[in-house]
């Protein structure tokens, strides 16, 4: 994994994570919390996907693997910020 697969995967984090949070039910934080948690949930998707050797799921093509940096990002700074928006809504 090199930087450039990192910046695109908290890329997609700090922009699809707070969309997919807010329609998930993790509205309850303010936009910078989702943003950050986003980030962090996206960087720590796509290293652990790495780590785990799932490869190149969309193509061996360099630009599928950048879309593919940026849904992993995605993914799982949507699932961050939710759940972190609902465990505030819980407390």
């Amino acid at each position: 994994m090199d930087m450039m697969d990192l910046l695109l995967n908290g890329a997609g984090g700090a922009i699809i994570g707070p969309l997919v949070s807010q329609f998930l039910g993790g509205k309850h934080q303010s936009l910078i919390m989702r943003v950050i948690a986003g980030i962090v949930g996206g960087v720590g998707v796509g290293a652990g996907a790495d780590s785990a050797g799932m490869g190149s799921i969309l193509g061996n093509d360099q630009m599928m693997q950048m879309i593919q940096s940026v849904l992993e990002g995605g993914l799982g700074g949507g699932a961050l910020a939710s759940l972190s928006g609902m465990i505030k809504k819980k407390s």
